[in-house]
């Protein structure tokens, strides 16, 4: 006899219900942590101020901007699977959106990112010479929201998978 709770039966409904609440969460939270695996191994994360794709582009691709020669840069190069970790400031939602990134040497696409008040912050052409926009490719979103996702809250995980387009429940059990 198993001391594990059944796996909780996810209805195309739910997933729906879950990627809304996911969307709405991440739109109110500007940065996230951006985790990437270490090159001894281990993990690394930092904070980036995170924005939506193109409007041509999927509706969960997010971007970034990073500086050229980081260790994040290093990391994504060799790893390229990474996570954005989004924390609400309720403390009642937390999403993480897992993929694949890629480094965008185009200087209009980190334009775009990069608001001319952060230029004020830098030497000028700072951002030209040392900042590169990231694309992430979601394809795993964990969900854990009060109300919305299992209880108690924080009990297990709400994960979804994507292939093939279709986003499918993966159970923790």
């Amino acid at each position: 006899m198993s001391t594990l709770p059944a796996t909780p039966c996810v209805t195309d409904e739910d997933i729906v219900r879950f990627l809304v609440a996911a969307r709405d969460t991440i739109a109110d939270v500007p940065f996230a942590w951006l985790a990437t695996r270490s090159l001894d191994g281990g993990t690394n994360a930092r904070a980036v101020r995170v924005h939506p794709g193109k409007p041509e582009q999927d509706e969960w691709t997010r971007r970034f901007l990073v500086r050229r020669g980081s260790r994040k840069v290093v990391e994504m190069t060799a790893s390229p699977r990474v996570t954005l970790a989004f924390q609400h400031a309720s403390g009642d939602a937390y999403i993480a959106l897992g993929g694949f990134s890629h480094l965008l040497e185009d200087r209009a696409e980190m334009r775009v990112l990069c608001s001319p008040d952060a230029d004020r912050l830098f030497p000028a052409g700072f951002a030209e010479q040392h900042m590169i926009a990231v694309r992430l490719d979601v394809d795993r979103i964990e969900v854990h929201l009060r109300g919305v996702t299992r209880e108690p809250f924080g009990h297990g995980r709400t994960l979804l998978d994507r292939t093939d387009g279709r986003w499918r429940f993966i159970p923790d059990y």
